[in-house]
């Protein structure tokens, strides 16, 4: 079959405009949920994107939770709604990708029925477990192994948790999985674990490309209890699915593999110099290429976009999920309009760590904290402050990205927080006091999912060669630049005084 060339124009076209053959690209975001059609050209097309949102299950303890089945169900009536949008050219449909929030885990049982929710990477409940992880291995050992710091985010501490919180769930159940394997599982039977998702886990071994033994041994989690490593495709689905949709049933549908790289595919973020800067409900900055040796990213992770490609860089926990609490404690604020060209200097600071903290502290105990509050301050003081703080904990993210992977010379900005409020790129340039090219695809993620999977079944060649968008380019401004890093190195020494208090 003919390789047919992708060009990424950022708008929505008709129906009638797409060129075969098309791709539903499913984005399973933590809270988000949207079902896309793409043609051949990674283009969206226009009434064929399906929503079906839904908030964490949060609590005070640190819970940050998902109902499995009620995602499944969520994800299936999405795709009948693209599915009909499609209509008769629904026999043009090649391909389904799936994308889904790296990190997650649940348990089923013998008979294939969930035996716990699923614990989201913003779960931080498994923080006492990470920290007896972290007396028992050697932290630096494992993180040169895995690619992933001993953290409450990650599934060592997770099962950990698990095995002393809900000892008789633990006991029953016999795969873990993450949400994206659980929902293949229920479409095709037999588990199978893409290398893009396994090796986010904190369980893979990044050069052997298999499940770390050692980290299974001390954990008393069998190898057999986790998914198959593959990427290849799968079809045939079970008969309830596939007299549901006939168009899909023996059509491939790729294993589902993590956002955040898929993002970086979206937006044309490929290749050793340039890297992808994301602010969606968390951050990242994260760089994509292909190398035999992956390296070792100290502060930050590697994981994986398939057996060849690294995705490399680090996280923040904290980002549009700032700016969501802001909104609810003070919703008399328009933050739209909340920062005026040049934002004055308040005497407020904040940490933002509603999330607790990855990149670089992965401080899974980090919370909020702000200081400096009088009489006389006002709601929108503190919400610069802590949209500030987040920006500060940018700079620090850079800095491990830089260190360890020097000479990338262009950043590209994405993420629906970035895209919505286009004052913070402007913002984020002065922190990192780099440009930063906006990218104009408005579904990074999704996007990348189809191309991945357009290239996985032999319809396109080398990510590399695939062209993407962009709009404005912004420029960091020196005195902007040079409050910020003023102003981090104030918030470093609140954190300092936080932790010794702690």
């Amino acid at each position: 079959m003919r390789k047919a060339a992708l060009v990424g124009e950022p708008l929505a076209i008709p129906l009638r405009e797409a060129t075969a053959p098309l791709v539903i690209a499913v984005d399973i975001g933590t809270s988000g949920l949207r079902s896309f059609l793409f043609d051949s050209r990674g283009r969206p097309i226009a009434r064929a994107i399906a929503h079906r949102d839904r908030p964490l299950r949060v609590s005070s303890d640190g819970e940050a939770t998902v109902d499995p089945d009620e995602r499944v169900r969520a994800t299936a009536d999405a795709i009948d709604e693209t599915v009909a949008a499609a209509g008769k050219r629904a026999a043009d449909i090649a391909v389904v990708a799936v994308c889904a929030f790296w990190h997650s885990v649940m348990g089923v049982d013998t008979h294939g029925r969930p035996t716990t929710p699923v614990l989201t990477w913003a779960d931080t409940r498994a923080r006492e477990a990470a920290a007896a992880l972290r007396r028992e291995l050697d932290p630096v050992a494992t993180h040169a192994r895995t690619g992933c710091t001993i953290h409450a985010s990650y599934l060592p501490a997770k099962l950990r948790y698990l095995r002393d919180a809900a000892p008789d769930a633990f006991g029953r159940t016999a795969k873990w999985l993450s949400l994206g394997e659980y929902l293949y599982f229920r479409l095709f039977g037999g588990t199978r674990a893409a290398h893009g998702m396994a090796s986010a886990t904190g369980l893979y071994d990044q050069r052997k490309r298999t499940w770390d033994e050692p980290l299974l041994d001390r954990l008393r989690v069998p190898a057999r209890s986790l998914a198959t490593i593959s990427d290849d495709p799968q079809s045939g689905l079970r008969a309830e699915f596939a007299r549901r949709w006939p168009a899909l049933a023996k059509i491939p549908w790729t294993p589902a593999i993590g956002d955040g790289v898929c993002s970086n595919v979206g937006v044309g973020a490929v290749g050793r110099k340039t890297a992808a800067l994301s602010l969606g409900t968390s951050g990242a900055i994260r760089v994509v290429y292909a190398t035999e040796d992956p390296p070792v990213v100290p502060g930050g992770w590697t994981y994986r976009l398939d057996r060849s490609r690294v995705v490399a860089g680090g996280a923040l926990s904290n980002g549009g999920n700032v700016l969501t609490w802001l909104a609810q404690t003070f919703p008399s604020l328009d933050l739209a309009t909340l920062w005026p060209t040049d934002a004055p200097a308040d005497e407020v600071i904040a940490l933002p760590l509603l999330a607790g903290d990855r990149s670089p502290t992965w401080d899974d105990g980090a919370r909020a904290a702000i200081a400096g509050i009088g009489l006389a301050t006002r709601p929108d003081a503190i919400a610069r402050a802590m949209i500030e703080g987040v920006a500060d904990r940018a700079i620090l993210l850079w800095s491990v990205v830089d260190a360890a992977l020097p000479g990338i010379d262009r950043i590209i900005a994405t993420g629906g927080t970035l895209l919505r409020l286009p004052w913070l790129a402007q913002l984020f340039a002065d922190a990192l006091g780099r440009p930063l090219v906006m990218s104009a695809v408005g579904e990074g993620s999704a996007r990348g999912a189809a191309i991945v999977a357009l290239e996985r079944v032999g319809l396109v060649g080398d990510l590399g060669a695939v062209r993407s968008p962009v709009g404005r380019t912004w420029r960091p401004r020196p005195d902007a630049h040079k409050r910020l890093v003023e102003g981090l190195a104030r918030q470093r020494r609140f954190e300092e005084a936080l932790q010794k208090a702690r």
